[in-house]
């Protein structure tokens, strides 16, 4: 019987989600003020309540702080859940604390499924045509690709709510534009800022130097103030690696990117109150000013078109 007990204790320990706190001098009972948990599985599914404050959740893995956001946490029944990927932190000790109602954090957990993983896309108002994250809220697509016979769907995302905040960016992929897979979370915030709009190029010359065919994204972080900045991927947009040299330019917003073969240069355009900007660069890097265009508001557009198909009328869009 002892090996089965110390078995038991052993699971309770390391798989289970432990939790320390204090008593609550006016009611007895033991307030929870952190959970810790050695990561086994790939999900950490959290309970939300629109009905409660947002407050914000630390994770520390290992005892170093590895992501801060805002969420609704539950302390009773949720009205819904959500979820965050913890497999880079498999084997690490995670820890989770929560600056609001810590009632909530005893039913945090951790699972390979995500919860309520049985009725996702069979909801009543799920849009089925049209792509939609398996949870949380999403907007302005960013960083519309094609490469390597997939479509490339970026978006702005919250992972933990279905109202905007804690902008991420989200990632999907299709073959035939209708099918959609969601790849999960693409660029998540940091000390720049939250992730908001903008574009993606294939560096096929590797102009950039960050290998030919880098899927390069650039964005905008909204922290203290706006900033541009430039992330690359060299695995099919899996994963990317944000700039070191990062910012690239100041507090505009929005950045579309792309190649003008003529010229052999890239061309970007950012909205900055009221006017857009017009960029030229020959490295993704190292920006100069060209010229401004005044009446325009947010995510700016910019291409060549045909005039009636004539190819030798051609007139520029924006």
């Amino acid at each position: 019987m002892y090996p089965k007990i110390n078995q038991l204790l052993f699971i309770l320990s390391v798989i289970l989600i432990s939790s320390c706190g204090t008593k609550d001098q006016q009611t007895g009972k033991n307030e929870i003020k952190e959970i810790s948990m050695v990561i086994k599985s790939r999900y950490l599914n959290l309970p939300v309540s629109q009905s409660e404050d947002r407050a914000k959740m630390t994770f520390m893995a290992d005892g170093i702080n590895v992501k801060e956001f805002s969420i609704r946490l539950a302390p009773g029944k949720p009205d819904y859940w959500v979820f965050y990927d913890i497999s880079k932190y498999s084997g690490k000790t995670l820890s989770v604390s929560y600056a609001g109602n810590t009632e909530g954090l005893k039913n945090i957990y951790q699972d390979d499924k995500i919860a309520g993983h049985d009725t996702l896309y069979k909801e009543i108002n799920r849009p089925q045509i049209h792509f939609s994250s398996r949870r949380g809220w999403n907007n302005d697509p960013n960083g519309l690709v094609w490469f390597d016979g997939e479509y490339h769907l970026y978006y702005q995302h919250n992972p933990f709510e279905k109202f905007w905040e804690n902008m991420h960016w989200g990632h999907a992929v299709s073959k035939d534009l209708v099918h959609w897979e969601e790849l999960g979370i693409a660029l998540e915030p940091d000390s720049l800022g939250t992730m908001f709009s903008g574009s993606a190029v294939i560096d096929r010359d590797n102009t950039a130097g960050w290998g030919k065919d880098a899927l390069v994204v650039f964005y905008t972080a909204a922290g203290k103030k706006m900033s541009q900045n430039v992330a690359y991927s060299t695995d099919n947009g899996r994963c990317f690696t944000k700039y070191e040299g990062n910012p690239i330019l100041g507090p505009d917003r929005d950045p579309k990117v792309f190649w003008f073969e003529p010229t052999k240069t890239w061309v970007m355009v950012l909205y900055n109150d009221n006017y857009n900007i017009i960029y030229n660069s020959k490295d993704l890097k190292k920006w100069e000013e060209k010229s401004t265009v005044q009446g325009y508001y947010e995510c700016p557009e910019f291409f060549e078109l045909a005039v009636d198909g004539n190819p030798n009328n051609r007139k520029w869009v924006m």
